[in-house]
């Protein structure tokens, strides 16, 4: 189940950070940040919660 829970937050990670990326090529650089923030929180969070 965990194994699922990470192949999750990783597809979510690298669709989101595809995003913020995108956007950056589009010269939306103050908005693709965010983004980006919030794809690094998507892989890093789930890791953290389990290992409580």
């Amino acid at each position: 189940m965990q194994i699922l829970l990470a192949l999750i937050a990783f597809v979510m990670f690298f669709y989101t950070g595809g995003f913020a990326i995108s956007m950056w090529k589009n010269k939306n650089k103050i908005g693709s940040i965010p983004i980006f923030m919030m794809a690094i929180a998507i892989a890093v969070l789930p890791f953290f919660i389990t290992l409580r």
